[in-house]
């Protein structure tokens, strides 16, 4: 069984269920579109924990901003002005929100707003009048996408129980494409260099090097290929990127020596715990916090790491 079949098996079976739990109950606050869109967020998000959190925050924070926006339009006066500019201004919050890592799912956060505004206009009378139908409305989409979320997280691990789990020793990657590798990693290293804290930004980064051919990946043609080095576009390293979803999936050596892993970002949760610091400035110190961990620091790669050669 391969993972499509896996997930639509899975899928199928709970979405059934979860639709005659949704109708039984038949609570306002439990929405069956709802859920599905929130389960489908949380898949477009990659997947995994990560892919929950960063669903489920931005669908709950699209469905606060159209509540604002709803709640604004009703003490101004509907009409396609006010409409046009409550709807503009609390999406210019929404989106410029993700600057902060928590906000960062823009699409997600999008399905949110959507869903509630959708809801408040087709029913809202459901859950009363004025604002008190626009909260219960937007409480009704947050619930409902919550759940959808963690159903979602639910079923990915089923589906990968049904394909006999985690197979391999390190496996990372979102639902569209997957990396591998059953051989130990030739680096491990927490990274401070500024390439590495604007691709992720992060104040420092967990980098794992593999041989280029001991880390595998599965629907390559799905990988959008970018500069690692805006700097230095004809560099060696791309940055691949799921072209379904965005998830950041690996670095890709063009030369074909390793490949490069970054398990927080990339969908790895096996303990391979970094042995050194990399790249750190000397001239940092007194303004970043100097590393103090009892592992070895580096204003480079560790004195005696060979970079394989190139397939």
């Amino acid at each position: 069984m391969d993972l499509i079949t896996a997930l639509a098996v899975v899928i199928g079976i709970m979405g059934g269920l979860a639709t005659w739990g949704a109708v039984t109950v038949g609570s306002p606050y439990l929405l069956i579109w709802a859920i599905f869109i929130g389960w489908a967020s949380f898949f477009h998000c990659g997947g995994k924990a990560e892919g929950l959190k960063a669903s489920a925050v931005a669908n709950v924070w699209g469905a606060i901003c159209a509540a604002v926006a709803l709640i604004a339009l009703l003490t101004l006066g509907v009409n396609a002005v006010n409409a046009g500019l409550c709807v503009g201004v609390t999406v210019i919050v929404m989106i410029f929100a993700a600057k902060v890592p928590a906000f960062g799912a823009i699409p997600a956060g999008v399905y949110g707003y959507a869903a509630t505004a959708g809801l408040f206009l087709l029913g809202g009378t459901a859950y009363g009048e004025g604002n008190g139908s626009v909260m219960g409305a937007a409480g009704a989409v947050a619930v409902s996408m919550v759940i959808g979320n963690i159903l979602g997280l639910i079923s990915e691990k089923i589906a990968g129980g049904l394909l006999g789990g985690s197979r391999h020793k390190y496996a990372g990657g979102c639902t569209h494409v997957k990396t591998w590798s059953d051989a130990e990693p030739i680096d491990n290293h927490t990274c401070h260099c500024s390439v590495c804290k604007t691709v992720t930004g992060q104040l420092n980064t967990h980098v794992v090097f593999f041989k280029h051919g001991d880390l595998k990946v599965s629907n390559p043609g799905k990988l959008n290929r970018m500069p690692f080095n805006a700097d230095n576009p004809n560099g060696p390293l791309e940055l691949c990127v799921c072209g379904e979803c965005g998830t950041p999936i690996m670095l890709d050596d063009k030369e074909k020596r390793i490949r490069v892993i970054v398990p927080n970002l990339m969908g790895y949760d096996a303990e391979m715990p970094a042995t050194y610091h990399a790249f750190y400035n000397p001239s940092a110190r007194g303004i970043l916090p100097e590393p103090n961990d009892g592992r070895p620091v580096y204003d480079g790669l560790r004195p005696e790491f060979v970079w394989p050669r190139g397939a």
